[in-house]
């Protein structure tokens, strides 16, 4: 599994983000060198900052289909490239966009991600939809955990599926006030019913019998009882080239380490 974040670049300031946003790009080739390293990978995933304000997002993304890969792009839905729309049918088959969302309401959306896109956002899943398989995510912290239940009515309005994870302490995420312990289980128990009440449309760490999470198990206390992606051999790629085993779970990459 290879997640590769193009860009330290982003229009957005979420106050937990995880990332270095100054701006900086991962060269092109060492993009395309890590793809093809990972050859047993089926998919990439890919985002930032916002990769939609990557010029060569598109490009990127018909090159990984080239390559027999499929690609997930994690977004903030503020930004449609022109093209992006328009490519064709076989690329858009093997794209799936995930597009955060994490208030149901303009304004406790700009209290989280410091602009006021909300309804832009909302309009621009509705026009991703139409092309591509597209998903929902919120991150949940302090700040949205009583919007919770309006986030998941949301996303059911658009009938569209909706990931929910926790805010890690990486980056601006050191900075905010995470759920207590039981506010983490009544997350669940809420996830959990509207899991079986929405036919699998639910999905999140939290509601699988099993936690793989290393960064679950630090940052939370959740008991890992299962192999993590990071385990496995995953590869994340931060803006700056630096390597790591997941962007939450900051060690250095196991094949890396002496």
């Amino acid at each position: 599994m290879v997640n590769i974040d193009i860009t330290g670049n982003c229009n957005q300031r979420c106050e937990f983000c995880y990332q270095t946003l100054d701006g900086s790009s991962l060269p092109t080739d060492v993009i395309l060198d890590v793809v093809q390293e990972q050859k047993s990978d089926s998919s990439v995933q890919v985002g930032g900052g916002e990769p939609m304000l990557d010029p060569r997002i598109l490009w990127l993304i018909e090159k990984f289909v080239d390559m027999g890969k499929r690609v997930h792009i994690a977004t903030n839905g503020t930004v449609i490239p022109e093209g992006l729309l328009d490519l064709e049918e076989t690329v858009k088959k093997n794209v799936e966009i995930q597009v955060s969302l994490h208030a149901s309401s303009p304004e406790l959306y700009k209290s989280i991600t410091g602009t006021d896109f909300f309804d832009r956002v909302l309009e621009n899943i509705g026009a991703l939809k139409a092309h591509f398989t597209t998903l929902i995510t919120s991150v949940v912290y302090q700040r949205n955990y009583g919007d919770m239940q309006n986030i998941i009515d949301l996303a059911e309005q658009m009938g569209l599926p909706l990931r929910v994870n926790l805010v890690f302490p990486v980056g601006l995420g050191k900075d905010v006030i995470r759920l207590t312990s039981k506010q983490v289980e009544g997350l669940r128990g809420l996830l959990l019913a509207e899991r079986l009440g929405k036919k699998g449309m639910i999905d999140s760490p939290l509601v699988h019998a099993e936690s793989n999470c290393h960064a679950l198990e630090v940052a939370y206390g959740i008991p890992r009882t299962g192999q993590c992606p990071f385990d496995l051999g995953k590869l994340y790629v931060a803006p700056s080239g630096e390597r790591f085993g997941c962007e939450f779970y900051r060690k250095k990459e196991r094949r890396n380490e002496k």
